[in-house]
């Protein structure tokens, strides 16, 4: 009886949970398993990868690609580059050398199956900076290349079952320019060419997008917070449920609601947009900053573009979410968009009316 006795003391006296070295095992294994939800690799077919599109739709009875390319590196404009012949093209074609450009013309049909479908979108990889123009030549959004703002939104006429027109400016160059290797501040390489890897009509699962943008946000408070935080706890087993309850083989889209019903218990149920509409004298903003370097790691001329893929990108985003804010202080740059892309030039000013802050917010 002794014995008993003394057994049911101690273990009625031992804490509740450990706080040594088995927490740190189990925070790192949770941890780790965070990626297996939405990386590529083995379980891309199970994970939420396989969720993120609806369709897509490529090949010459979609997409039909014909591009010119201007000699000795010569940046013509629209008008110039479009009124020249244009030669057949493809996916896998090889663009170069630094510092060229080539104007691809693009010929797209939405096929029937992805024409009512939420949202379809454009993907163009060309690893380069790029702008797209419509047939009549106004420059509507910047390219990055390398998986980095890649899409664009279709616009609702171009689902109509028909071919439709619009072109991309292809620049040779990165978003850091030309260095080799990793190191942007080395000198240029100048052969360098970038091969066009994606152009494809896709239908994107917004639900899907979003959860992933959820899981995402949570993910990293759970990587980014102290490990031994109640934070970093919460939100590493709010990944892990959410990881259960999403259902790979369904569907539908009930598994993916109900993740994104979980989400909201770290991030909450906040839509932007209302607040900004009846919560102005509330609101702290964090404002993007357009710092473009006038001189940099590219030439003048190829300055002068990335303020209008910048631009362009910008009042994109206005377009869409009325609560974004957004500012670029370069007086120079604002004359050069002026100069060579005035209808863009207008489209910043127009933005800019009924977006002014109140002077006592400064």
């Amino acid at each position: 009886m002794g014995g008993d006795t003394h057994t049911r003391q101690t273990v009625s006296t031992f804490p509740k949970y450990s706080a040594g070295p088995v927490g740190q095992q189990i925070h790192s294994i949770y941890k780790g398993r965070l990626g297996i939800f939405q990386d590529g690799g083995q379980y891309a077919s199970q994970n939420l990868q396989a969720k993120l599109y609806e369709g897509k739709a490529s090949g010459e009875d979609n997409i039909k690609l014909s591009v010119y390319s201007p000699p000795d590196l010569t940046r013509p404009t629209f008008k110039e580059a479009t009124s020249h012949e244009f030669k057949k093209t493809h996916v896998g074609e090889w663009f170069g050398p630094s510092w060229s450009t080539h104007w691809i013309k693009i010929h797209l049909k939405v096929p029937s199956d992805l024409q009512k479908k939420s949202s379809s979108s454009f993907h163009w990889d060309g690893h380069n900076d790029g702008l797209i123009w419509t047939e009549d030549g106004v420059p509507l959004q910047g390219l990055t290349g390398n998986g980095e703002r890649i899409e664009w939104i279709l616009p609702k006429e171009f689902r109509d079952g028909s071919f439709h027109t619009f072109y991309i400016e292809m620049a040779c160059n990165g978003m850091f320019g030309n260095a080799p290797g990793g190191d942007s501040i080395q000198p240029p390489d100048p052969n360098k060419y970038f091969q066009l890897t994606q152009a494809e009509i896709v239908a994107v699962n917004m639900e899907a997008r979003q959860l992933y943008i959820d899981f995402w946000i949570i993910g990293d408070a759970a990587r980014e917070f102290p490990e031994n935080s109640w934070e970093s706890h919460e939100a590493l087993q709010l990944c892990n449920k959410i990881m259960d309850t999403y259902v790979a083989g369904d569907g539908s889209q009930d598994s993916i609601i109900e993740c994104r019903k979980l989400a909201t218990k770290y991030i909450g149920d906040v839509n932007s947009s209302k607040v900004y509409d009846t919560n102005k004298e509330q609101l702290i903003y964090a404002i993007g900053n357009c710092h473009i370097d006038t001189c940099w790691l590219w030439p003048w001329d190829e300055t002068k573009r990335k303020i209008a893929r910048s631009f362009a990108n910008q009042c994109d985003l206005l377009d869409r979410y009325p609560e974004h804010r957004f500012v670029a202080s370069q007086a120079q740059q604002y004359k050069w968009l002026e100069q060579l892309y005035p209808s863009l030039y207008d489209r910043v000013k127009a933005q800019d009316k009924g977006r002014q802050i109140p002077d006592r917010w400064w």
